[in-house]
């Protein structure tokens, strides 16, 4: 990397490296073990594996001059008040849960909180936890369910941050039927702002009467649905909203890994509806959300399910060919719904399960049976979010795309449009893993709203593959823009902001004034969010894209992807 006299930091040297003095600031805040900018440390913080390694270079474009691990929040944010006085950009690291936290611009200091680890308090009469960047949901939740508690686990699993999600992510779990979704589960924050500040906002404990304090709402600044992801500064400490948990304090385990599981008390069930339509699922699911029984609701394709109840692929193979997995897994029955109940008491578990069944068979549909074996990784796995692990397991790498969070109306729709894009693709000889006609994953959020992903499991490491990923993940995008009867499409980032928002009343425009009146020198790494000025081809994309899926574009399109793929291996 290297920098023009006209454009380089002051704290950059020629070379494009960071300037020993400054290096030396940074060792003087954080301690020298803290700070380093060693080649060999420097590489393990520009590999990006992507959430299931979606296909593409593991490796950015731009090294990162530093990594500096601040141990407090004041520590924070003297790094970043000398980032700005030497015109460095920084971004944070939390648990590294996915890629976002490689940089796509130059000059830049990764500031990993990997030191800021701890539940600072847990409130069990409030219902709350005060938490650091990198305690992970699965410890939290460990410990929440110690004194009856637990907490919302997003889609990306157990080992993700749930400070990172509540201030910067979308943050939808498949808890979400009853621990809510992490836009609303901050309940006060402790934030570095982009110049340097410590803002605290809210209160903590018994005498917290608004999550934002007096005045006007400031989450939608900060964080609005998506998240900045990184570019509106560094949030260092959050209270975080907690739920009952009805289950034991401790779980006990069965099984031996990788298939571990999770023996249901007396007071918990786990049901596997089926129905033969998607209409018949979708007023089921209004009534089950209605009726407010579900701990957790969730659809996995059959054969994801399939992967989850196996090993390996080889074991998933074996069994599938000789028969011997459970009618979950039989591609046929996908229109189901894993749905786990937790009574406060055997009478309370009793009403629950005699309302699941009444509206099952009110709707059409019927029970199916699995081996208690099976069913107890399942339940471990919705509890504890764990699947993540194997959802990209059937192929070389993956991505996800449609992400729609909207009415339960849509999902027949959604379903049908799925099929008509990917069904062919899905089959043997196909560019995607052979797992049925379309690979939603599906749940309520807050009992009420639709999420649903469609996953994207190809061929890794070859150019077919790639290419194909890449295809669906833009051709969905395109759809849900085209189409608004295919609700808020969620999957944005990046210049993705930009590019279609125009049907999103202009939220870049709003993100864009945001983010230059709160950090007008650009020193918060903007690569997951809007950039300082618009994309040049913003007003154009949409004739591109309707250019580029229509029947003349297609080959034009073909060419790029194959381009894209080549750079790409």
């Amino acid at each position: 990397m290297s920098n023009t006299t006209a454009t380089r930091p002051r704290g950059v040297t020629e070379a494009g490296t960071i300037k020993p003095a400054v290096l030396r600031a940074l060792q003087n805040i954080v301690g020298e073990r803290n700070a380093s900018a060693e080649r060999s440390i420097l590489t393990t913080y520009y590999w990006n594996g992507g959430v299931g390694a979606m296909p593409g270079p593991k490796q950015g474009k731009q090294w990162p001059l530093a990594v500096v691990m601040p141990g407090s929040t004041e520590e924070v944010a003297a790094v970043v008040k000398l980032c700005v006085a030497e015109g460095i950009r920084y971004r944070a690291h939390s648990t590294g849960n996915g890629g976002s936290f490689v940089s796509l611009q130059p000059n830049v200091v990764v500031i990993d909180l990997m030191r800021m680890n701890r539940i600072v308090k847990l409130d069990a009469a409030n219902q709350m936890a005060v938490i650091e960047p990198y305690v992970t949901a699965g410890r939290l939740q460990a410990e929440a369910m110690k004194v009856g508690l637990t907490c919302h686990i997003v889609g990306a699993g157990p080992s993700h941050s749930p400070l990172a999600s509540a201030t910067s992510f979308l943050g939808v779990g498949i808890t979400g039927a009853s621990t809510g979704h992490n836009v609303r589960n901050m309940l006060s924050l402790e934030w570095v702002s982009p110049s340097g500040d410590i803002v605290r906002i809210g209160t903590e404990g018994d005498d917290w009467f608004s999550e934002e304090g007096p005045g006007p709402g400031f989450r939608g600044i900060i964080r609005g649905l998506n998240g900045a992801n990184g570019s509106l500064g560094i949030f260092t400490r959050i209270g975080y909203k907690l739920y009952p948990w009805a289950g034991p304090g401790q779980m006990e385990l069965t099984h031996a890994h990788p298939q571990i599981g999770f023996r249901l008390t007396p007071k918990m069930r786990l049901f596997f509806p089926v129905w033969q339509t998607a209409e018949q699922m979708t007023e089921a699911t209004f009534r089950i959300n209605r009726s407010r029984v579900a701990f957790a609701v969730l659809r996995m394709p059959p054969g994801h399910i399939g992967w989850t109840l196996t090993k390996d692929n080889g074991e998933y193979i074996k069994r599938r060919e000789k028969g011997d997995l459970p009618e979950c897994t039989v591609m046929d029955n996908r229109f189901a719904w894993q749905i786990l109940t937790t009574g406060v008491t055997e009478r309370h578990a009793a009403l629950q399960a005699r309302t699941v069944e009444r509206i099952v068979a009110e709707t059409g549909g019927r029970f199916m049976t699995i081996p208690e074996q099976d069913e107890q990784v399942l339940a471990r796995n919705l509890i504890t979010s764990a699947y993540v692990a194997r959802v990209f397991r059937g192929a070389g790498s993956g991505g996800t795309s449609f992400g729609v969070m909207d009415s339960f109306n849509l999902w027949p729709g959604l379903v049908r449009t799925a099929e008509d894009q990917m069904e062919k693709e899905r089959q043997p000889g196909g560019a995607f893993v052979t797992d049925g006609r379309e690979g939603f994953w599906a749940w309520p959020t807050e009992s009420r709203q639709l999420w649903c992903e469609n996953i994207l499991a190809s061929q890794g490491g070859t150019e077919k593959g790639i290419a194909a990923g890449w295809k669906a993940f833009f051709e969905h995008l395109y759809l849900v823009d085209r189409s608004p009867r295919f609700g808020v499409m969620a999957f944005l980032g990046g210049p993705l902001f930009d590019l279609f928002s125009s049907r999103r009343y202009g939220a870049s425009h709003w993100m864009r004034r945001i983010k230059l009146r709160l950090d007008p020198g650009n020193h918060a790494d903007h690569s997951m969010s809007v950039a300082p000025k618009e994309v040049p081809v913003t007003h154009a994309w949409p004739l591109i894209m309707r250019f580029l899926f229509s029947k003349w574009g297609a080959p034009v399109l073909r060419a790029i992807l194959k381009k894209v793929a080549r750079m790409s291996l």
